[in-house]
């Protein structure tokens, strides 16, 4: 059942992934070049008195496009997701917290849901399925954080226990083969 739930996770992550660098990437490629391109950006942070709206604009742009691509392959996930959250609640409240939540009154609805959805990449990675698997460290046989399940077994000593001593309670942790019954 582990097995299939990680599956599953995995999928899920490289759906979220994908389809939220799709549109990140799709999102900035059309601020550059619309029309206006980058100034009509840079115009619009101004009027809301943004601190250093070029910075702001480019650096939001380039997020978008390069922190998209990214996250299509799974690269850095967790870095890029961390400065999404950071760009979306700048957003927010540089440019649309006083317009309520409702997307229709130019509110922030969509926003909260862009740095929720980069939260959870933040704090569970990319999956299995990307490229941030490729600089993983290999993990010890005796790792705490491994999947296997675990059974606890007292330890076997050939020597009597004294009193007070733990010797002959300690518990030892030991891998549950698959095949085993218990």
């Amino acid at each position: 059942m582990s097995a299939l739930i990680n599956v599953l996770r995995d999928m899920a992550l490289l759906l979220a992934r994908v389809t939220f660098g799709a549109i990140l990437v799709f999102r900035g490629w059309r601020r550059w070049t619309s029309e206006g391109g980058m100034q009509a950006q840079i115009d619009y942070l101004k009027q809301f008195q943004t601190p250093q709206p070029e910075v702001m604009a480019w650096g939001g742009t380039l997020l978008e496009i390069i922190g998209g691509l990214f996250l299509i392959f799974g690269l850095l996930t967790p870095i890029i997701g961390i400065a999404l959250v950071v760009q979306q609640v700048m957003v927010i409240l540089w440019t649309r917290y006083f317009r309520g939540p409702w997307i229709e009154n130019g509110g922030y609805e969509y926003n909260v849901v862009q740095a929720g959805l980069a939260l959870l990449l933040t704090v569970f990675g990319a999956g299995r399925a990307a490229i941030d698997q490729l600089f993983k460290r290999s993990r010890d046989d005796d790792d705490d954080d491994s999947d296997e399940p675990v059974r606890r077994t007292p330890k076997t000593s050939n020597t009597p226990a004294t009193s007070g001593s733990t010797s002959a309670t300690a518990k030892s942790r030991t891998r549950v083969d698959d095949n085993d019954p218990a």
